[in-house]
């Protein structure tokens, strides 16, 4: 029989083991003491799970435990589906931010100019005013965890298992619903447009399509900059021309890739693209180097890009848009965003990341009016911030 270790138990496993030690400790006092009485500790009243109050309290306690213990796991798993989320989290730009009314980030435009002298001579006493700040709106997202009384009933002796498959739901929910905001907004024709909830007209974070603008010429503030009349706060952008032949695709992808890396900060270390566009870019690689390889420990399907600094991933997501036609569907045209994950980062309020809500009475679950059920929300508020549009581009209309 094979021997459990500590790294066999993940740490949803290891709350509900603690809850189950707990238990049987508590059964014994029960026994020995036969004081039958319950024991209260904190909100959260401990004991034979048969009345359905007993048992909604007893899940709602391990819940709210498990998603603490859990949160780290949780965050590194919204990773898990998008590539630029992964990116950013594993890089450490998922960030905290302190509060207050917006999310700022410094930008530097200009430099002090330096210029020679010799031995007596006057030096300049020239000012530089190349240093402003990106203001970007906080926005809020929340999750849903409900059941109904008859859930609980029916899974009274299996009250851990209907945590873990809540916990799973909620999970999955946060990681589609991350990854849909932001690579596609408000869907067909608004891909630049937050997506916007339909019952109280509120904003989600920001989508790629209006950080990285397919025309960043247009009359568009990001972080409170207009991209029309300050020009180095324009990413670069590319439509693909009438070239048939993989050399040619390969030389066009070149430009701008290459003019995405111009400055400081090195070039794209993602290229994120659908998959009629991944499997064209994998042929036009292969004819032309002989061979092609992948980063094994990035968890999505990707070639290491040739060229470049050789650090570089063509990454397949399904949910890249034609930004050319303005749809989510790649159907017609396909696209490549061109990515530094350097100057992007994932911020959220220091006390609002994934943290179950709480009512007036600090009950993280309620009683719906008219309904025989609990519902409780897992909320987060941040933002997808940038600090440097010239490091990233997009390139449309690929066939």
């Amino acid at each position: 029989m094979k021997r459990l270790k500590f790294k066999d138990f993940n740490l949803l496993d290891l709350s509900i083991l603690c809850f189950q030690i707990f238990s049987l400790f508590y059964t014994l006092y029960l026994l020995f003491h036969k004081d039958f009485s319950g024991i209260l500790l904190a909100t959260i009243t401990f004991g034979a799970t048969t009345a359905p109050s007993d048992i909604a309290i007893y899940f709602d306690a391990v819940f709210t435990q498990s998603l603490a213990l859990n949160r780290k796991q949780l965050i590194d798993n919204i990773g898990t589906s998008n590539a630029f989320f992964h990116k950013l989290i594993k890089s450490d730009m998922y960030e905290s931010a302190p509060g207050g009314t917006d999310i700022r980030e410094e930008l530097m435009y200009a430099l002090s100019p330096m210029e020679s002298y010799d031995g007596y001579d006057e030096l300049s006493l020239q000012t530089t005013d190349g240093i402003t700040t990106a203001v970007f709106e906080w926005r809020q997202l929340a999750v849903p965890i409900s059941y109904s009384m008859k859930e609980l009933k029916q899974n009274k002796q299996r009250i851990l298992n209907l945590v873990k498959s809540k916990m799973t739901q909620m999970e999955l929910g946060i990681q589609e619903g991350f990854a849909t905001h932001f690579m596609q907004g408000s869907g067909d024709l608004a891909l630049a447009t937050a997506k916007v909830n339909a019952v109280n007209g509120s904003s989600s974070i920001n989508p790629i399509a209006l950080m990285i603008a397919y025309d960043p010429t247009t009359a568009t503030s990001i972080g409170n900059i207009s991209q029309s009349t300050s020009t180095w706060w324009r990413n670069k952008t590319k439509t693909f021309g009438a070239t048939t032949t993989y050399d040619a695709f390969l030389r066009e992808w070149m430009n701008i890739f290459n003019s995405c890396g111009l400055g400081t900060g090195g070039p794209p270390d993602i290229c994120l693209c659908d998959q009629t566009t991944y499997e064209l870019a994998s042929f036009a690689l292969y004819q032309r180097y002989r061979q092609t390889s992948s980063a094994m420990d990035f968890p999505f399907t990707n070639i290491k890009i040739p060229f470049g600094s050789n650090n570089s991933l063509l990454v397949l997501d399904e949910k890249t848009p034609d930004v050319y036609s303005n749809l989510t569907s790649t159907a017609t045209y396909g696209s490549m965003y061109l990515i530094n994950s350097k100057f992007f980062k994932v911020r959220y309020e220091e006390d609002s990341d994934f943290q179950m809500l709480k009512d007036e009475n600090g009950k993280e679950f309620t009683k719906p009016i008219n309904q025989d059920a609990r519902v409780g929300h897992t909320a987060w508020m941040g933002q997808v911030t940038l600090n440097n549009r010239r490091k990233h581009g997009v390139w449309g209309k690929i066939p």
